[in-house]
């Protein structure tokens, strides 16, 4: 009883830090079976970014990426730092990037469960149509939810979604960490414009919206719910596609992505939206894109930014890989994916690759240690083994490392052991993909990563590679 009462006071409190501007808007070689990170393996994280203090005044002058002991320089040597010198655009750093889009991520879901609510018995609300309304600002969402906040509670208790009790655990206590400023700031400037859920059980749910006060448009997908969502993750033979690069030479003629995540976003709408012919159904792919467009073409100093969880990570994946590549959408796209599966390929790895050596695209993939989901499927049996891909930020509870997959062959059957399944299984499995274990391990990054910026990091070569890092200044 005394469980029962604590979960329905939990879920009572998360009506009263929505209410604080929770939106997110607001405001085929033997060899390619190998993860090749030009890093050391898990058992020895010592490459993470370390803190030192020169003079001993307690305070933190500069950080130690390479494990020599002594304070790098990454510092941008040209535009693609912390503000672009082209237009002015005011990067966030590692950490604010990173705790925004997982609170988008986790967002998706309770949003996602009341919407459904509202549709399936509209009786049992006030006002169904201010709970559907779009687009819709932080202030109206905070006084809807204020209203129909009984409704809220009581759905939330008849829910059996493992997943949903996780991520509403860990709404509440980001919430209470927030400051009243950021809220404030959210409520008045952030737009949710469009929340797609008409089909929730059988296609993906995602959301666009508007933040005035960060410049930026963002995309964000829902992760695994439903069982559709579960029939879509197990497809995990690839899909061979067109590789929308092959014209640039040196480029694959086509690519690999997992069947499942790109059939979710490739298949034809059921909005009866068409292309130009007036025919052919738009694919979900392109009316996401679509909504996106309309948003940066009305503010186009805005960056295009995209999210998800597990599910939703994989599919922010391939959609940010896929809108990079589109001329009418302003670089670099950049995507924050929480607990994302493997995604693609060889092929695939090397086209988003030069689409991050060309400054379109820039991809921080966070990643629990022990999290058995980032390493699935490992292998498909069709077209060999799957690739990672972007900068991964690895969180282990006291420490994190920040790496690149380059390439390297020299240390093949270490790493391929480093990135097993037996290595990364764990008791604690399921806890490791929780959305609050990954809160509570971001926290951790918070003081270094607070001063560090992606672009930074696309420019150093130490981290990605010459190439891609002399690309990145120019």
């Amino acid at each position: 009883g005394l469980l029962i009462m604590r979960a329905s006071v939990a879920r009572y409190l998360l009506l009263l830090v929505i209410l604080a501007s929770n939106c997110f808007f607001l405001g085929h070689a033997q060899d390619d079976a190998t993860e090749d990170f030009d890093t050391p393996s898990d058992e020895d994280p010592s490459r993470h970014a370390v803190g030192i203090d020169m003079d001993g005044d307690g305070s933190i002058d500069g950080y130690d990426y390479d494990g020599d002991g002594k304070i790098d320089d990454i510092e941008p040597e040209s535009g693609f730092g912390k503000v672009d010198d082209d237009d002015g655009y005011e990067w966030p750093t590692i950490f604010e990037a990173a705790d925004d889009m997982l609170d988008v991520s986790l967002l998706m879901y309770p949003i996602a469960q009341l919407r459904k609510r509202a549709k399936e018995t509209p009786e049992v609300f006030k006002d169904a149509a201010a709970v559907l309304k779009e687009p819709i600002t932080a202030k109206e969402i905070g006084a809807m939810l204020m209203e129909n906040r009984g409704v809220l509670v009581e759905e939330l208790e008849e829910s059996n979604t493992q997943v949903l009790e996780q991520v509403l655990d860990a709404i509440i206590e980001r919430q209470r960490k927030a400051s009243d400023e950021d809220h404030s700031k959210r409520e008045m400037t952030a737009t949710l414009v469009n929340f797609a859920d008409d089909n929730s059980q059988s296609e993906l749910v995602y959301a666009v919206g508007v933040d005035n006060a960060r410049r930026r448009v963002t995309v964000a997908f829902r992760g695994s719910v439903t069982l559709k969502d579960f029939h879509q993750d197990a497809q995990i033979w690839m899909q061979r596609i067109d590789n929308p690069l092959a014209a640039i030479q040196g480029q694959p003629k086509d690519i690999r992505i997992h069947h499942g995540f790109y059939e979710y976003l490739y298949y034809a709408t059921t909005s009866g939206e068409t292309r130009t012919d007036g025919i052919t159904p738009k694919s979900k792919y392109e009316r996401i894109l679509d909504q996106a467009k309309v948003l940066l073409q009305k503010y186009p100093d805005y960056k295009l930014f995209v999210a998800g969880h597990s599910l939703g990570a994989a599919l922010a994946s391939v959609f940010a890989f896929m809108a990079s590549t589109d001329e009418e959408v302003p670089g670099p796209v950049t995507c924050v994916s929480v607990a994302s599966p493997f995604v693609g390929g060889v092929n695939f790895r090397k086209a988003f690759q030069y689409q991050e050596k060309e400054g379109r695209l820039r991809y921080l993939r966070i990643v629990n240690h022990g999290d058995i989901v980032t390493i699935m499927p490992f292998y498909a049996i069709n077209l060999g083994a799957y690739k990672h891909v972007g900068i991964e930020l690895k969180l282990y509870g006291d420490k994190y490392t920040l790496r690149y997959p380059k390439g390297s062959q020299g240390n093949a059957l270490v790493r391929t052991w480093s990135t097993s399944v037996f290595n990364n299984l764990s008791t604690q499995y399921l806890v490791n993909h929780s959305p609050g274990e990954y809160d509570i391990r971001l926290e951790v990054t918070k003081e270094d990563l607070s001063s560090m910026y992606l672009n930074d990091l696309y420019q150093d070569a130490k981290h990605v590679g010459r190439s891609i890092a002399k690309k990145a200044k120019k």
